[in-house]
């Protein structure tokens, strides 16, 4: 209901409206921006040159991920097959970050953080989850 309330405030509607890009509780994908809460980690993911296995040579990828209080889910664009792809009950996003944010946000991994940004589908061995995070903003959560 958080998540709802806060989508709500952050596009200026009301509980009986319908926003743009957003159906049936669904979230959208950019430009729309999204407020989400959870757990944030670092995770290692295989790279290149297979992005299948560390131990057979590929690279070591680190990421961030942010493990959501609650699952939800996003509404593809049929217009954009391949970038914008429905999906429900996503639990996890890889978060992306410049190096600037990275050193700024620092001390979040390990700790539940609200993060606000714009949401886009994977489209490259270097996304590790269906559904990513351009992040715009990070904070600590207050719970």
């Amino acid at each position: 209901m958080k998540l709802v309330v806060s989508l709500m405030l952050l596009f200026g509607v009301g509980a009986s409206s319908t926003v743009a890009g957003i159906s049936q509780g669904c979230l959208a994908y950019e430009p729309a921006r999204v407020k989400l809460h959870g757990m944030i980690s670092r995770r290692t993911f295989a790279g290149p040159p297979n992005y299948e296995s560390t131990k057979k040579g590929d690279e070591r990828e680190t990421y961030w991920i942010l493990r959501l209080n609650k699952a939800i889910c996003v509404k593809g664009d049929e217009s954009l097959p391949g970038i914008s792809e429905a999906e429900k009950n996503v639990s996890q996003l890889q978060l992306v970050l410049d190096a600037e944010q990275y050193a700024r946000y620092k001390n979040l991994p390990g700790k539940r953080a609200e993060v606000s940004g714009k949401l886009f589908h994977s489209h490259t061995g270097h996304h590790h989850t269906n559904v990513l995070l351009k992040v715009a903003e990070m904070k600590p959560a207050h719970r």
